[in-house]
């Protein structure tokens, strides 16, 4: 789920930004964004770039991709670190 993004109308195709995805409102406050991918990293980095709160439903795998990206990130932000493949 997306905290502070707006969906307008349930079940609406998503902005350009949100690619082949769908946004459905949930609440005044909260979507949900649904995306397909052939890796979890994938709609992890595509989710990582709203400029908003995350909250993973599921599957754990998604879950363990934000992880890794973490990783990859914080390693990219340490001067000279080297980020794991």
């Amino acid at each position: 789920m997306l905290r502070g993004g707006r969906a307008g109308p349930a079940r609406r195709r998503g902005p350009p930004f949100a690619l082949d995805g769908l946004v459905e409102a949930i609440d005044d406050g909260r979507c949900r964004l649904s995306l397909g991918a052939w890796s979890w990293v994938g709609p992890a980095a595509t989710i990582g770039r709203f400029d908003t709160g995350i909250h993973v439903v599921g599957p754990p795998q998604l879950a363990e991709a934000f992880a890794t990206l973490s990783t990859r990130y914080a390693a990219a932000a340490t001067a000279g670190g080297t980020a794991p493949h």
